[in-house]
């Protein structure tokens, strides 16, 4: 398993995919999977489309971002691309269009993508030498569903799958995801990887309980949103729990964010917001009668370094590592002016690495948000 990790500031398309290509130490048509991450600056289509020119051969991937990673640091308005070289392993790739409305129309090209690869469905030890990794769309709010299009044609829970929500910036809510050149604005992107090499999938979560439950008594996970806690306006028992005004509440979203007992442990839902008639906005679903954690943030520089150890413990020599995490906790790192600590903690870990910042994460079968999402491939 062999990996480059390239990126470029270039404006225009042509220049851009130039430098990319430049960069690179082998053939274009040598690589067996290639993943690139863009800002939405980009015309992605027409950026999708000349990268698939110059990677023929190659599984081609792509994702829109809000905000690139590489072991430079953190980055905006750029494109990184990793390599994939790996003859013990095979790979395949699927789009999976429509997202928030039928993502099964999928399953037969989801199917065949898994049997390209040699993944077998239905197949309890299907997941002990492969994994998946997918982007999805943002905005509409399908990762759940998407998820749940998957695991019902696996049919297996314990496969793993490492995943991050297409990002954007600026004011205007949309995001981007491609497969062999092909775009979508509504559906995913995932790649299938069977190998004989070790790999290692994991969540980090730099929230900790503050021991302060509240009870959903009202909401729609569709929408997700929340009306009601407690049997009384969200927002309002939201700031009570923390023991500020409302309007102090608007403030401390980050920071306190709600806890979900997902498959006995705690999974993140990061608020989006309140509405005037006190609702609470999710950026991930809640179902009513279900009970909540207030959590509050941790110390993410030793986070990072248990992440780092926990994933050295599995993958002693790293060749190959993908970082998926939240835009949210790419903001704080900024604004803690923790960044560049926790890049040298990476770059101390990993001989190369890349990633970005998405708006949702996901692992195994559940989305949550405000995490880091990792995948590590080894010799």
């Amino acid at each position: 398993m062999e990996q480059e990790v390239v990126s470029t500031n270039a404006v225009g398309i042509e220049a851009a995919v130039q430098e990319l290509c430049s960069k690179l130490k082998r053939s274009t048509d040598s690589y067996h999977a290639v993943i690139f991450m863009a800002a939405i600056d980009y015309d992605f289509e027409a950026l999708s489309k000349a990268l698939k020119d110059k990677f023929p051969r190659s599984e081609l991937l792509g994702t829109s971002t809000a905000g690139e990673i590489s072991p430079q640091g953190f980055m905006n308005s750029s494109i990184v691309l990793t390599t994939m070289y790996s003859p013990e392993s095979h790979v395949a790739g699927v789009l999976v269009e429509n997202g928030s409305t039928y993502p099964v129309t999928s399953s037969r090209a989801i199917k065949d993508a898994l049997q390209k690869c040699g993944i077998r469905c239905n197949d309890p030890s299907s997941g002990k030498n492969a994994f998946a990794i997918a982007f999805i769309n943002g905005v509409f709010n399908a990762e759940e569903s998407i998820l749940s299009t998957f695991y019902s044609i696996i049919k297996n829970d314990a496969f793993k799958l490492a995943g991050g929500t297409a990002g954007y910036t600026g004011n205007q809510p949309k995001t981007f995801v491609s497969y062999n050149g092909t775009v979508t604005q509504d559906g995913a992107v995932f790649l299938f990887v069977r190998t004989s090499c070790r790999f290692d999938i994991r969540q980090e979560d730099i929230f900790l309980p503050t021991g302060k439950s509240v009870f959903v008594t009202e909401s729609n996970p569709v929408e997700r949103t929340i009306s009601k806690l407690n049997g009384k306006p969200a927002q309002s028992v939201y700031a009570e729990k923390l023991g500020v005004t409302e309007t102090k509440a608007l403030d401390m979203t980050f920071e306190n964010p709600f806890g979900r007992y997902l498959d006995g442990e705690l999974r993140i839902a990061a608020l989006a917001g309140f509405s005037p008639d006190k609702k609470i906005s999710l950026f991930a679903r809640v179902v009513p009668n279900s009970t909540l954690e207030l959590m509050h943030i941790g110390d993410p520089l030793q986070k990072a370094s248990e992440t780092c150890s926990g994933i050295k413990s599995v993958i002693a020599k790293p060749k190959f590592t993908l970082l998926m995490t939240c835009i949210t906790r790419t903001l704080a790192f900024e604004r803690m002016g923790i960044s560049r600590s926790i890049i040298e903690k990476y770059n101390n870990t990993f001989p190369v690495f890349c990633g970005f910042s998405c708006y949702g994460e996901q692992i195994g079968r559940i989305h949550c948000n405000q995490t880091l999402v990792t995948v590590t491939i080894g010799e």
